[in-house]
């Protein structure tokens, strides 16, 4: 007859580990475990005998250790004999290894879970196994395909490259091709103002004071996080001459829209040309720096496993810059859980911490000195996000697409609830989508009004109900839309 279930709460320390236990738990996979406890919370509780011996849930208890959890979920199992027990132990774990996968539906959603900019780390597959699936993906090959093979290469592809290699005459690094999809006219033009929810999305130049201040309206904002177009790499909707004179014109104009506190934070990523690395941005930053924005920070984007091919000789490409500029420091908030959380281990016998030292040797000071370690920490100056993979959506797509999760790790960072996000370069609407699921409000422009109609799709595919509306007639974008491809209204 089954027994009824009760989930009930102990002490950390009362629980006891099977001493034989033949489940093993690296670093890595606590670390993992962890990481899922704070992004889901307590989804399995741990299983216990009735003297508090542990049955199943021997890695999550080890997570909640690294949390410095003081309590965590169970369920006793009293009525199991001791053979019971141990079959238990065994069976937990084994029967779970015996489940499969559906490829094509797997491999789909990690897409999925890509595009809304959701940390793939999170799902338990590690980087390489991400990019090897999300590669099958693009090449169409996820429906019957071998995903288990996939998982089992995923390592080697990495170590040996792809087959394709770069052409010989790309000055490219880190960027993938995607062909613009938009083939009808664009329903948006300039000087459209697209109210989304708390959000406004123009169809301007950002380098045009008029449009800035027609965005605006007379707000500011705390933060600017952008990617701007990388030197003259692509054409996107119309060719870039001069990229200092777009550069200086954008971030000139964008002195209007942000606060004297603001911070602004720009990703770049490499080029090469004749075989050298090419530092394109150096006439820009110093014209910032004249403009009396300080060079404050410079970061790294991990972009997850290096891209397939043998870069003429060039270690593959896995990484792209962030340049942090500002006048006036903000502390970031504490974003990343710390891994030893409510632990003492920084701490010396005497009670003094091992902090880090100043140019004369001695021990600096800090504000959480003989204190245990805190529950959440600053992040790194190492970012890392997987660089966004696979279709932007429903027929719609973008030649250069910003992973929503990288402004997510901006945002969380240098603004809090309700402040204002400025996008000078509003692309697909990565940083709109990142401020909408942050609770944060977005100011875009796009000077393209096909990438405008894009990032209204992606919205509308992404965020179905938040309302979008043009703000001259408070018409619908598919009401707009109609009227204007009826009457021949759309840009041509």
């Amino acid at each position: 007859m089954p027994h009824a279930l009760t989930v009930e709460t102990r002490r950390v320390e009362a629980l006891i580990p099977y001493a034989k236990n033949p489940r093993t738990h690296s670093d890595a996979q606590i670390a993992q475990i962890a990481a899922s406890i704070v992004e889901f919370g307590w989804t399995s509780p741990i299983l216990v005998d009735g003297d508090n011996g542990v049955i199943a849930g021997h890695g999550r208890l080890l997570a909640a250790r690294r949390l410095g959890m003081t309590d965590v979920p169970v369920i006793e199992l009293a009525h199991l004999d001791a053979a019971q027990k141990r079959a238990l132990i065994i069976n937990d774990n084994r029967i779970a290894l015996n489940a499969g996968w559906d490829d094509a539906l797997l491999v789909l959603e990690l897409a999925d879970l890509s595009d809304a900019g959701f940390d793939l780390d999170l799902t338990g597959f590690s980087a390489s196994e991400i990019e090897r699936l999300l590669d099958l993906v693009e090449d169409g090959d996820a429906v019957g395909g071998d995903t288990e093979h996939a998982l089992r290469t995923a390592e080697a592809a990495n170590d040996e490259g792809a087959d394709a290699d770069a052409p010989e005459d790309s000055d490219e690094d880190g960027d993938e091709d995607h062909d613009p999809v938009p083939t009808m006219a664009p329903v948006s033009r300039a000087g459209d103002v697209w109210i989304i929810g708390p959000h406004r999305l123009i169809c301007g130049d950002a380098a045009d004071p008029a449009v800035v201040a027609a965005l605006m309206r007379g707000e500011t904002a705390h933060l600017c996080i952008t990617s701007p177009p990388y030197a003259r790499q692509r054409d996107y909707a119309s060719s870039i001459g001069d990229w200092d004179a777009l550069m200086r014109g954008v971030f000139a104009a964008a002195d209007d829209a942000l606060r004297d506190d603001a911070q602004l934070l720009v990703n770049l990523g490499l080029v090469h040309d004749d075989n050298e690395v090419q530092p394109y941005w150096d006439g820009w930053v110093a014209w910032m720096r004249e403009s009396g924005w300080r060079r404050f920070g410079w970061y790294v984007w991990d972009q997850g496993p290096g891209l397939p091919g043998d870069w003429r000789g060039r270690l593959a490409p896995s990484f792209e810059f962030v340049f942090h500029f500002n006048r006036s420091n903000r502390k970031p908030n504490k974003t990343v859980p710390c891994k030893f959380a409510g632990q003492d281990i920084h701490l010396r016998a005497d009670g003094s911490s091992t902090a880090l030292r100043g140019r004369d040797g001695g021990a600096l000071a800090w504000s959480h000195e003989h204190q245990p370690t805190q529950a959440m920490r600053i992040p790194d100056s190492v970012i890392r996000v997987m660089r966004h993979k696979g279709k932007l959506g429903r027929g719609i797509d973008h030649p250069a697409v910003f992973p929503v999760a990288l402004p997510t790790f901006v945002i969380e960072a240098y603004t809090d609830a309700s402040e204002i996000v400025y996008e000078p370069f509003g692309g697909s609407g990565s940083t709109l989508i990142a401020c909408e699921r942050t609770g944060r409000v977005c100011r875009a422009v796009e000077i393209a009004g096909e990438y405008v109609d894009v990032a209204i799709e992606r919205i509308r595919q992404q965020l179905p109900g938040l309302p979008i509306t043009l703000e001259a007639t408070g018409q619908p974008f598919d009401v707009v839309a109609a009227e204007r491809r009826g009457s021949g209204q759309v840009a041509a």
